[in-house]
């Protein structure tokens, strides 16, 4: 015979699949849930306890059991996409809170992180995409306010790269990145909400934006929960 706290995980679990609890979505509390199948909290707890060891879902403090996105985003290596045109490309739904919006001039202790000369006046930008309901990236950029100006918190809840071409009618050429697995850190946490206790590593890509006649911009730092993106890039042998 089927244990019933069995039977209650097989229908949530065919519940999240089906969307009728779609990525990001918290389930119905512990006394719904137990209103709802009639049966007592510690059954449900069992149910819930089997869906939590199978990844569907991510019990957060004082809110509930959220729902864990399973569908990866594919981001492309070599390519200069926005955030923007990437979720009009793969039909998802992002949201962009902005933490930090502030004006510095490069002094010798952050010229190491910047990679811009001292004196350089900057825009400082952290922001968090939440894409459908996951608090899933940090991007932090450091932009030249010299080459961009009259950047905008509004704008870069919404698109700086449209901003810099649209309105600004400069062309983005290239960019260098670098791809590494860093250690999360206590500001990590902070910001990307709801991230596993488990995760101990990001995948951080930095980048160096260039115009095209070669002009540094912009450097980016961008940290991404790795549950929720694949890196793509596609390559050629080289005939000799």
């Amino acid at each position: 015979m089927i244990p019933l706290y069995f039977k209650i995980y097989q229908q949530i679990k065919d519940d999240i699949r089906d969307h009728t609890y779609p990525a990001g979505s918290f389930l119905p509390s512990e006394n719904e849930l137990v209103t709802q199948f009639q049966t007592s909290r510690d059954t449900i707890r069992k149910a819930l306890a089997k869906l939590d060891e199978e990844g569907l879902i991510q019990k957060q403090r004082g809110k509930g059991s959220q729902v864990i996105s399973h569908q990866l985003r594919h981001f492309p290596i070599s390519g200069l996409t926005s955030f923007h045109e990437l979720k009009e490309l793969q039909h998802f739904h992002v949201v962009t809170e902005v933490p930090v919006f502030e004006h510095l001039t490069v002094t010798k202790k952050t010229q190491k992180t910047t990679l811009f000369p001292v004196d350089t006046p900057l825009y400082h930008i952290v922001r968090v995409r939440i894409i459908d309901g996951i608090y899933s990236v940090i991007d932090e950029d450091y932009i030249r306010a010299d080459i961009v100006p009259g950047l905008t918190k509004d704008i870069a809840k919404h698109s700086i790269y449209a901003y810099i071409e649209n309105t600004l009618r400069l062309s983005v050429a290239y960019a260098e990145k670098t791809i590494t697995a860093e250690l999360v850190t206590a500001m990590d946490r902070k910001l990307l909400v709801g991230l596993p206790e488990n995760e101990n590593r990001l995948i951080q890509v930095e980048s160096q934006g260039h115009l095209t006649d070669t002009t540094y911009f912009q450097r980016t730092i961008a940290r991404h929960r790795p549950d929720q993106f694949q890196f793509n890039e596609f390559a050629r042998r080289q005939t000799t």
